[in-house]
């Protein structure tokens, strides 16, 4: 079986370094939806080394301060399951109020639709924060 986030994925690529790399998901729902994703092809955290686990943390961590400081939503959702890719990864979804499935997760009911423009508005504003982002996390774990 092959692994679909062994394969490279340059469309959607925002970053990478040697343990890690970070892309877009472009949910049609989830103007701001991103995962990050282990280099290598492991299942769980614990097969991190201590190292890589405390650099996963810092990249997740980072990735979340510059979202809340850039695009204002009420919440940022982390997960981390790999029931279906069980390849380590982590989703990071910014959340507002008026989103679809507000206040359910990204995988729950949807509770209301959208606007295409408020969608369009906050996803031209996502794409420019992917760019910082980008130089952020190559000055932080090149």
């Amino acid at each position: 079986m092959s692994c679909p986030l062994c394969q490279t994925q340059a469309s959607n690529e925002i970053w990478r370094n040697n343990h890690f790399y970070v892309i877009d998901a472009k949910d049609p729902l989830f103007p701001c939806f991103l995962r990050v994703v282990s280099c290598r092809h492991i299942a769980e955290m614990s097969q991190l080394t201590t190292d890589e686990r405390n650099e996963l943390w810092e990249i997740l961590n980072t990735i979340e301060v510059q979202l809340i400081e850039k695009l204002h939503p009420r919440k940022i959702n982390l997960a981390q399951f790999g029931n279906m890719v069980p390849h380590l990864h982590w989703h990071i979804i910014a959340r507002w109020e008026d989103d679809s499935h507000f206040p359910e997760c990204p995988w729950g009911p949807k509770q209301r639709s959208m606007p295409n423009a408020l969608f369009n508005k906050r996803k031209t504003q996502t794409e420019e924060t992917f760019k910082h982002l980008a130089t952020l996390l190559t000055e932080k774990f090149a």
